[in-house]
């Protein structure tokens, strides 16, 4: 059950990253002038903040599965904010 668990929280991270990476074509369009709303992707980057948070100071280890596709979207989703204003 450990490496089954391991696996689904993998197959878990990778698609957390794919989802964020969605917001590249939104900063494409944002930086050649086709504004999209901004509030959406800030609310994202705060939630995905709060989680690389939890991840870093979970006890006894930290949770790295969670955190690494969380920080892919503080960044992105808060690049993508920055470029719908």
């Amino acid at each position: 059950m450990k490496h089954f668990n391991q696996f689904i929280g993998s197959v878990g991270a990778l698609f957390g990253i794919v989802v964020f990476i969605a917001y590249i074509p939104q900063i494409i369009s944002n930086l050649q002038g086709v504004k999209s709303q901004p509030w959406q992707p800030l609310v994202a980057a705060i939630s995905c903040f709060i989680w690389v948070l939890y991840g870093l100071t979970k006890e006894p280890k930290k949770d790295i599965i969670l955190v690494i596709p969380n920080l892919f979207g503080v960044v992105l989703g808060f690049i993508t904010f920055i470029t719908s204003l």
